[in-house]
Parts: structure tokens; C-alpha cells; sequence
């Protein structure tokens, strides 16, 4: 059996999947697995973005004509890939503190990939290209890398949340990432989400009252909610009912290795013991053989 070089965890909030992730990365290393972990969120993802924003030159030349004070700043922190330059800001400001001025950086964020003015064919573009460059990259590392939800989840939050594109539309990008990442043999562990409003509440109770009014906002005042009338609570369940019905079809068609998982008794030994088997066998653990 061909080992694996990519093991994906996906999901909706509030069902374990930075936890599931976590633990993964814990058991391979004291397998004896060379392992690397990238959870949501991480600055240094080597196939997501997360607050990078993407210029064609000619927006980047705007970007420097109208702030010509700071243009030996912004060409030090600008990385150049195929047709766009790329300003990794959120980077940048945790290795060199605040140094954009308000105004530049307002700028520069009205074009970060996921939350700025990017068209969706931009958006698809260049993910599917820094997907492509991992796979090659990871195809030379004797490793094994762990990813939480950048699979399927951040594809849907931007395409169907913030674009509100077509299901077909989705569903077939999914399906081209799946055939771009197949040479790493990879396993995908998702959790089903049961009862979306209770899986929901869950994760409302353990979050911020930032992240609860910022989550409910990007998905009901923009793209699919605002164009269905979606608004508070409610309207957030409604998208995440929406949200796993694709995901379903997806998951239905995917050329991949995959596991679901139902958690909602929240019977995590069960849940390990299936994680554990899973990523053994495909690993190469020799327990199970």
C-alpha cells in the first residue's frame, strides 16, 4: 500500500477538528513518523493564504503611485509569482510590527484573497496554483503533513459564502483540487455535522463574542447570505445546512481516501481509536496489516 503524504481534517466549528488535527501530529511523532502540523489561521500554510493580498502589476502600480513614500516598503515585503505580486502583510506585520501606515495597509487588505475585491476566477486561480506548488514541493519531503480544513472548508466559505457561486461551480473546483493533490496519496478525515443548530451552539458557547458577531456577519452580509436574506443565528444555520449539502455531494465523488466520522455524543475515545486506525494503516504504521 502506497503511503500517504497528506492527511486532511475538515469540518464545521465546533466538532474537533483542531483537536482531531492535534492529536494526529501527537500519535505520528511518538510512532516515529516524520510529521508536519498547519492548523487554520497559519501565517506560514504552505498551500492557503491567510491574510496575504494578491495584485495584477497594474494594481500593484497603483498600489505604489499613490503611496510613493513608502514604495521601498512595500517592494521589501512584495513576492512576485507568475502574473501577480503577492504582499504577505499579516507576515510581515508579525516579523516587523506595525510598519504600514493606516492608510497603505487599508489599501493593500482591499485586495487580501480571502476578504478583498479579488474576482472569484482570481481566487481559484491562484489557489489551485499554490496548491500545485505544495504537492511538488511534498512529493521530494520523506514526511507527512497534517492540514485542518483548508481542503474543503475554506473553498466553500469563499466560493459559496463570499461569491456565492453556483453548487456546480463549487463542487467541480473541489474536484480539481482532489486530482491536484492525488500524487500524495492523501487521507481525509471529516466529521459530519449531525445536527447543524446543536453543532452550531456548541461552538458558539467555547467562542469570543468577536468571532461569533465576525462569523455571523461574513456569512449574512455578503455573497449567499445577503442574496438569500439570511440575518443573525438563524440565518448562519441556514448557510451551514446549505454548506454541508455540498459538502456531501463532494465527498460523494471524491477520488480520495476518506473517512466520516460522527462525533455528536462527543465520544472521543471512539473517535480516536478510528482516527488512530485510520492514519496507521495509511502511514504505514504496520499495526492493522
Amino acid at each position: 500500500m502506497t503511503k500517504c503524504k497528506l492527511i486532511v481534517v475538515e469540518g464545521v466549528w465546533g466538532l474537533g477538528k483542531t483537536t482531531t488535527a492535534q492529536f494526529i501530529y501527537d500519535h505520528l511523532i511518538e510512532s516515529g513518523v516524520k510529521v508536519s502540523l498547519f492548523l487554520e489561521g497559519d501565517l506560514d500554510h504552505p498551500a492557503d493564504y491567510d491574510k496575504v493580498a494578491c495584485f495584477t502589476v497594474q494594481e500593484y502600480n497603483r498600489i505604489l503611485q499613490k503611496h510613493s513614500a513608502s514604495i521601498a516598503l512595500i517592494r521589501s515585503m512584495t513576492e512576485d509569482r507568475g502574473a501577480y505580486k503577492f504582499i504577505p502583510y499579516g507576515k510581515c506585520r508579525r516579523e516587523m510590527g506595525d510598519v504600514l501606515p493606516d492608510e497603505l495597509l487599508a489599501d493593500v487588505m482591499q485586495h487580501d484573497i480571502y476578504d478583498g475585491i479579488l474576482p472569484l476566477e482570481r481566487y481559484c486561480e491562484v489557489h489551485l496554483t499554490r496548491w500545485r506548488e505544495f504537492v511538488q514541493t511534498q512529493l521530494q519531503r520523506d514526511e507527512i503533513t497534517i492540514f485542518e480544513c483548508c481542503f474543503i472548508q475554506n473553498p466553500l466559505t469563499a466560493m459559496l459564502g463570499r461569491y456565492d457561486a453556483p453548487e456546480e461551480a463549487i463542487i467541480n473546483y473541489v474536484l480539481e483540487l482532489a486530482n491536484v493533490i492525488k500524487p500524495l496519496f492523501p487521507q481525509l478525515i471529516y466529521f459530519h455535522p449531525g445536527d447543524v443548530r446543536v453543532t452550531l451552539n456548541r461552538a458558539f458557547e467555547k467562542r469570543s463574542s468577536e468571532w461569533k458577531e465576525g462569523v455571523t456577519q461574513y456569512f449574512t452580509k455578503q455573497g449567499y447570505g445577503l442574496s438569500h436574506g439570511l440575518t443573525g443565528f438563524d440565518g448562519l444555520v441556514e448557510f451551514l445546512v446549505v454548506r454541508t449539502h455540498i459538502e456531501r455531494k463532494v465527498l460523494r465523488q471524491l477520488p480520495l481516501r476518506k473517512k466520516v466520522i460522527d462525533n455528536n455524543d462527543l465520544n472521543w475515545d471512539r473517535v480516536r481509536q478510528e482516527v488512530i486506525r485510520c492514519v496507521d494503516v495509511y502511514s504505514g504504521i504496520d499495526h492493522y496489516d
